[in-house]
């Protein structure tokens, strides 16, 4: 097993979602046993949330839990504590790991070290992430920064507008993917640029960083030109960068959580009808259309599918085979690549590639912490 998470595991996986699997479906009747899940709130990016009403949907009797607020982490541990404290619980999930959770999750593990804790999406430091969970699942962000500066040289990027603000750089994941673009656009020729955004849990708020980013991205364009290519840290960020980045003819070679789901419609004003509310496939077409009505084809891009709906569900998917008994470990590394290729195929329309690999800094390789990467599509 050891050997395993030291190897970096390349899965060829479909990568389109299928509307039954995040659409409201027949509830599933499951007894014995519950999976808590917390969940950060639609300000901070809707895809938690609709995984968190799917799942709950489709397994009424055992999906419990809610949205936690964010940034108040006294909120935070009495919410995980309240939902351990059922002894019916197996497993607490966290959907989009925020700053903080570290500590709430040790502190339900003082009472409760049998259940299962898992997360998808890491904002804390690596390292304390690796001591408190179980296992954690998150885009590979750190080799990421590489992987976008390319693609965005290859979309024809001179320029690279970095946003993001002190919160977010105190983040050693956030820290190291920044100065890895900033290697990276050294290494393609690209020109650097930082620039300091509100923070949106400022007293600015969401608002006060939509805003800066909506008058800032015509500024940039006009100084350095149409060849710019932006990239946000944050997801409150995304719905706006995609609109000022199309009105300003720009470039996107990615959002801060790669999926078609996040800034794209709404940024586009594109309506999804409800019943392709999950469909990325029904999304993908949408945009690209959207985007070569207005002479954008080829200028933004993204993965084919919702990274948080794949990590979301494969935890779920993992932690369910756990209380069932099927898995045995907290941390089974197998098991995670048999359900991450199950749930990708259930997603399936297109090939893709996925990589999963364990979590590394420097010479230390994480054993509960594992990044992930797919093949991005240019709209």
């Amino acid at each position: 097993m050891k050997n395993l998470t030291r190897k970096c595991i390349s899965l060829m996986l479909a990568a389109v979602m299928v509307l039954g699997l995040f659409t409201v479906s027949t509830p599933v009747k499951a007894e014995g046993f519950k999976i808590a899940i917390m969940h950060t709130d639609a300000s901070q990016g809707e895809e938690p949330s609709r995984a968190f009403q799917s799942l709950q949907a489709k397994y009424p009797d055992i999906v419990i839990g809610s949205a936690f607020p964010t940034g108040e982490q006294e909120v935070m541990v009495s919410t995980a504590l309240s939902l351990v404290a059922d002894p019916e619980v197996k497993a607490l999930l966290i959907f989009q790991e925020p700053v903080g959770t570290a500590a709430a999750i040790k502190a339900c593990k003082e009472i409760r070290p049998d259940v299962l804790y898992m997360c998808g999406v890491v904002a804390e430091d690596p390292a304390v992430v690796e001591d408190a969970f179980d296992f954690a699942i998150d885009p590979d962000k750190i080799p990421l920064g590489d992987t976008i500066v390319k693609l965005a040289k290859e979309m024809g990027a001179t320029t690279f507008i970095h946003y993001s603000f002190p919160r977010h750089m105190a983040m050693e994941s956030l820290a190291q993917r920044h100065d890895v673009m900033k290697a990276a656009c050294e290494t393609y020729g690209v020109e650097f640029v930082d620039v300091t955004t509100p923070d949106p849990l400022s007293d600015a708020g969401v608002t006060g960083t939509q805003q800066f980013v909506l008058e800032d991205i015509p500024k940039e364009v006009e100084k350095y030109g149409k060849d710019t290519a932006f990239f946000g840290t944050n997801t409150a960020m995304m719905d706006v960068m995609v609109k000022a980045i199309v009105a300003a003819g720009a470039l996107l070679p990615s959002t801060c959580d790669p999926s078609p789901f996040q800034g794209f419609t709404s940024g586009l004003s594109i309506e999804i009808p409800e019943d392709k509310a999950g469909d990325p496939a029904y999304a993908v077409e949408q945009i690209s259309a959207k985007l070569a009505e207005l002479g954008m084809t080829g200028r933004l891009a993204t993965w084919p599918v919702s990274s948080a709906f794949l990590y979301d569900t494969a935890i779920f998917e993992y932690a369910k085979a756990y209380a069932e008994g099927t898995i045995t470990e907290k941390n089974d590394v197998e098991a995670m690549v048999k359900i991450l290729k199950q749930c990708a195929d259930e997603m399936s329309g297109m090939d893709t590639n996925v990589y999963l690999n364990p979590w590394k800094d420097g010479d230390k390789v994480f054993e509960h912490l594992y990044g992930f990467q797919m093949d991005f599509l240019r709209l």
